[in-house]
């Protein structure tokens, strides 16, 4: 059952980022037969939730980037487990972030974010559901990566909720 429950939340996960994959499809791909481009993307973001779930609240830099590995290495392997080394930002134009809707950090701060992150996720004296939402929230406004960083933030919810 919990199989079936983690294809289904990383189904819904890949959802949020438009990528769509049947049952079928899905099922194709999870046993290594041919599939579309989506469903082994969504393969992979039940890799990544698998990397979280496994590792029972031990989290720290080298894990997130490995959740992030599991998501993208098939699918970006230039930039998958790897900190962005770029600006990036969400919305406006792709020429550059002067309209944008949100422009994360730069870049060479990410380290240091991420830690700052990694001690408030060891926190035990907030109500788990605030802690959780914090966390996440606070994972987003670092957008750490150039792709994967929703799908990346839920999976650092799982691996948060497996140490409680």
């Amino acid at each position: 059952m919990s199989s079936v429950l983690l294809r289904t939340e990383s189904s819904a996960s890949s959802q949020i980022e438009n990528l769509t994959v049947g049952a079928r499809q899905l099922a194709l791909a999870v046993l290594g037969e041919h599939s579309n481009r989506n469903a082994r993307i969504v393969t992979a973001n039940v890799h990544a939730m698998e990397a979280a779930i496994s590792l029972g609240g031990d989290i720290d830099a080298a894990s997130i980037l490995a959740m992030h590995r599991a998501l993208l290495g098939e699918s970006d392997p230039a930039h998958a487990g790897r900190w962005r080394d770029e600006q990036v930002w969400i919305g406006g134009s792709n020429i550059g972030p002067h309209v944008a809707d949100f422009v994360p950090p730069p870049h060479d701060r990410v380290p240091a974010a991420i830690a700052d992150l990694i001690r408030f996720t060891r926190r035990d004296d907030l109500p788990a559901l605030v802690h959780l939402a914090l966390a996440h929230a606070q994972f987003e406004t670092i957008h750490p990566f150039t792709d994967g960083n929703g799908r990346t933030g839920r999976a650092l919810v799982h691996a948060m909720l497996s140490a409680r």
